[in-house]
C-alpha cells in the first residue's frame, strides 16, 4: 500500500517507467521500504516479480556494502528533506554485475508538509553489454577519479589518460553528467566530505585535506556553494561537533 500523500497517480508513474530498460523508478516508504517499483527494478532484483520487492529494503536485496550506500541516502533525504540529485554511484544488474548508474532521489511529501516517502531513479551509464552510452572509453578514467579525487587531478592529464582532447573529454563528460569534468571532480570530493561530516568528529581543515581541497577556506566556499549551507552549520544539523 502506497502511504497517504506520496503519490496520487502512481500507477501512471510505474506505467511509465516500465516502459524504460535502462531507468530504474522506485517510490519508499519512511522506513525505506520499497512501496512501487519499476520492471528494470523487478528484472534486476527479483527474477521480474514485483512483488518480492515490495515491503522489502535494500539491505534485503543488495550486498552489504552497496546497501548501505543506498540507505543512507535515503535516510539524508528523509531527515532533511533535500533531495540527491545526479549522485554517481554502482548499481547491481542480473547476475550479480555492477555498473554505474547516476541516481536522482526526492522528498515525497504529504498534505502536512511532513516528509511521507521518497522517489528515485537510477539512469543507467554503463550497463553490462552496452556499447553506445560512451561510458566505456571514459570508464579508466572515471574510476581514476573516483578513487584518487583527493589528489591533485588536472583535466588535461584526465583527457590524456582517455586519449582524448581537453574539448572531446569535456563534452563527453557533459553528455553523459550533465556536467563538466571539474565539476564533477568538486562532486566526488564534496560527496566524501558530506560522509565525513555526518560520520565523524574529524577538523574541518583535515576533511578538507583528506577530500583533496587545499585549505577548509576553500573546502568552505565549495560545500557552502554545492550544499547550500556551511559545514559547520550542516555538522550541527546531524548533532557532530565543528571546528
Amino acid at each position: 500500500m502506497v502511504p497517504t500523500g506520496i503519490l496520487n497517480d502512481h500507477e501512471v508513474a510505474e506505467a511509465l517507467f516500465d516502459s524504460l530498460p535502462d531507468v530504474v523508478f522506485f517510490i519508499k516508504d519512511t522506513t525505506g521500504r520499497y512501496v512501487v517499483v519499476n520492471r528494470t527494478l523487478a528484472e534486476r532484483c527479483a527474477g521480474g516479480d514485483k512483488s518480492r520487492l515490495i515491503g522489502r529494503r535494500p539491505q534485503d536485496l543488495f550486498p552489504a556494502a552497496l546497501a548501505e550506500s543506498y540507505a543512507k541516502q535515503d535516510e539524508a533525504v528523509i531527515a532533511t528533506g533535500r533531495k540527491v540529485e545526479g549522485a554517481l554511484e554502482l548499481h547491481l544488474y542480473p547476475g550479480r554485475a555492477t555498473g554505474w548508474c547516476v541516481t536522482t532521489k526526492v522528498p515525497l511529501r504529504g498534505p502536512d508538509g511532513m516528509v511521507t516517502g521518497i522517489a528515485g531513479i537510477s539512469r543507467d551509464l554503463n550497463a553490462p553489454g552496452e556499447k553506445s552510452s560512451g561510458y566505456a572509453e571514459l570508464a579508466t578514467v572515471l574510476e581514476h577519479m573516483r578513487l584518487h579525487f583527493d589528489e591533485g587531478l588536472r583535466i588535461e592529464d584526465l583527457a590524456n589518460m582517455a586519449r582524448l582532447s581537453v574539448y572531446q573529454f569535456e563534452q563527453r563528460v557533459r553528455r553523459l553528467f550533465q556536467m563538466s569534468p571539474l565539476q564533477l571532480l568538486h562532486k566526488l570530493r564534496l560527496d566524501e566530505a558530506t560522509r565525513l561530516l555526518r560520520e565523524t568528529d574529524l577538523p574541518l581543515g583535515e576533511i578538507a585535506l583528506q577530500t583533496g581541497w587545499c585549505d577548509q577556506s576553500a573546502f568552505t566556499r565549495h560545500f557552502t556553494r554545492y550544499a547550500g549551507i556551511a559545514p559547520g552549520r550542516f555538522r550541527g544539523m546531524g548533532g557532530k561537533k565543528t571546528s
